[in-house]
């Protein structure tokens, strides 16, 4: 059984009933002002944690977690509504693990976590110690996924991805033994069948032709049909000639693999991850959409050619790629940006940046983004319950965010930032953000037709914290603004529409906007 750790206090009423409303469950005229919205998952564990991953239902987080003492990494699950917390990565009979578990991953129900270990007393089938792949369903006993033919396998397995109804784990392995006639001497990508114990090589050419190099990183559909990976094969596809690593979707039913990393016109790109990274990807639910990472400077249109990390989203159905790490002004990030995350509905995209340009309200360190594909319009994450930037870390590096599917209002990340909840630890902690957009609201009523080519119009929001909201006038750019007395511009005379959508540091965009006649004679 998995053994119950330490729970958390947290207020579970007010916690309770914001949850409720992040799942938008609330009544129309219920405010969505919180009492708080950021907090830790990972202060029942003792050490520093890190890889935080949350269920599409939003329901449950898994991380890993570092011991203050002799004991290995473990990882753990946590209930977001009563903030208890479990060890997933318990050896036989609840012994301690004899290695480290990580890199967890989860189904869309929290209901089954997959991790990878280099215990070898997690099941009573021998495993080599090298690094394995484990799935454990809650309340049920551990599982070995990477198993190979006639025995353990015979190299490390790590970097597991697992589907919605926890059937199928995507994972990453030097084995060769796997599966038959794997001879290609470097890590493959493998997809396991939990329900017939089949283990399928998805690094491959079609026809099954192995890769001519190591393929890395691999993420699942949550529908479990479709894989990406990252690759520096030259052989997966044709006309593969640029000379580094890219990002390859494989569908085994319909033996077809796809590269991704290519700009709308087709062009291959022209850099890879930064030195020392592989380039990560995540898809919809279905597939069909695939955000990923890579320095290259040619595959959107008028990008920037100073080589840093951007985020892109290629439609596989479309045939087009699209820039991601840009601000609600269209212009991409002035910094690295990596590390995304779509959410199974394809509507939001979680991310890593140092730009300083995508969105006001982030520290001066590196931040965790999210982007609403449909206003698009670029939210800060990883901020103060009161929504203040992060404080100072320690050195700290944010793990990969992620983002349940219901609207996208729950996000995961890591900080070691003493501000976020007012502990002051400084420990390096697993937290969620409850992103729920505010509610813009107009004050008083719509200005009446006159000659002030600038009307006066004062606005607000349900949420004192929302502090940054967007206006557009007409179908012109987007700017800032700011709760109170708008600061338009001039307006010619006629009738014109002002949109306002509210919204703030860790919080989403109001996605209804007050929509505001103005007429000026």
């Amino acid at each position: 059984m998995i053994r119950s750790g330490r729970g958390r206090r947290r207020g579970l009423a007010g916690l309770s009933a914001l949850i409720v409303g992040a799942f938008g469950l609330t009544g129309s005229g219920a405010a969505t002002s919180f009492p708080q919205r950021t907090f830790p998952v990972s202060a029942g564990t003792s050490g520093a944690s890190s890889a935080p991953v949350i269920s599409s239902d939003g329901s449950t987080v898994a991380f890993d977690a570092a011991s203050t003492g002799s004991a290995p990494t473990n990882v753990y699950s946590s209930d977001v509504l009563t903030g208890s917390s479990s060890l997933v990565s318990a050896g036989l009979d609840g012994a301690v693990a004899n290695g480290a578990s990580s890199a967890p991953a989860i189904s869309g129900d929290g209901g089954v976590i997959a991790f990878a270990s280099t215990a070898t007393n997690l099941v009573t089938t021998p495993v080599s110690g090298a690094g394995d792949v484990y799935v454990r369903r809650a309340g049920g006993p551990i599982r070995l996924v990477s198993v190979g033919t006639g025995g353990p396998a015979n190299g490390a397995s790590v970097q597991p991805a697992i589907s919605a109804d926890g059937r199928y784990v995507a994972f990453a392995s030097t084995a060769s033994n796997l599966v038959a006639g794997d001879t290609n001497g470097v890590s493959d990508v493998f997809l396991a069948d939990l329900e017939t114990g089949a283990i399928t090589r998805v690094s491959v050419a079609h026809g099954g032709v192995q890769a001519n190099a190591a393929s890395t990183g691999p993420a699942i559909s949550a529908d479990g049909t479709t894989v990406s990976f990252d690759s520096s094969a030259t052989n997966l596809v044709g006309g593969d000639a640029n000379g580094v690593a890219d990002v390859f979707v494989r569908v085994p039913s319909t033996d077809t693999t796809e590269r991704v990393s290519i700009s709308t016109s087709g062009a291959e790109q022209n850099r890879s991850a930064t030195a020392g990274f592989d380039e990560v990807s995540s898809l919809s639910a279905n597939g069909r959409l695939v955000v990923f990472d890579s320095t290259a400077t040619n595959l959107v249109h008028g990008e920037d050619p100073t080589p840093r990390s951007n985020v892109f989203l290629r439609d596989r159905a479309r045939h087009t790629t699209t820039l991601v790490s840009e601000g609600n002004d269209g212009y991409e990030g002035n910094n690295d940006s990596f590390a995304p995350f779509i959410t199974p509905t394809g509507l939001y995209v979680g991310f890593e940046s140092f730009a300083r340009n995508l969105a006001s309200g982030g520290g001066s360190q590196e931040n965790v983004f999210v982007r609403d594909l449909t206003l698009r319009t670029t939210s800060v994450v990883d901020v103060a319950q009161n929504g203040a930037p992060p404080g100072k870390e320690s050195g700290v590096v944010l793990e990969r965010p992620t983002l349940s599917s219901t609207n996208g209002t729950i996000a995961t990340f890591v900080s070691s930032a003493s501000n976020l909840t007012g502990s002051g630890s400084g420990l390096t902690q697993a937290f969620i953000r409850l992103l729920s957009p505010p509610r813009g609201k107009l004050v008083g009523s719509a200005p009446p037709a006159g000659p002030a080519r600038r009307p006066r119009v004062v606005v607000s929001a349900d949420d004192s914290h929302a502090t940054l909201f967007e206006c557009r006038i007409d179908r012109q750019l987007p700017f800032g603004c700011r709760p109170g007395v708008l600061h338009l511009p001039a307006l010619s005379p006629g009738t014109h529409t002002l949109l306002v959508r509210a919204g703030g540091p860790g919080m989403l965009y109001d996605s209804r906007g007050l929509s505001i006649k103005l007429r000026v004679t």
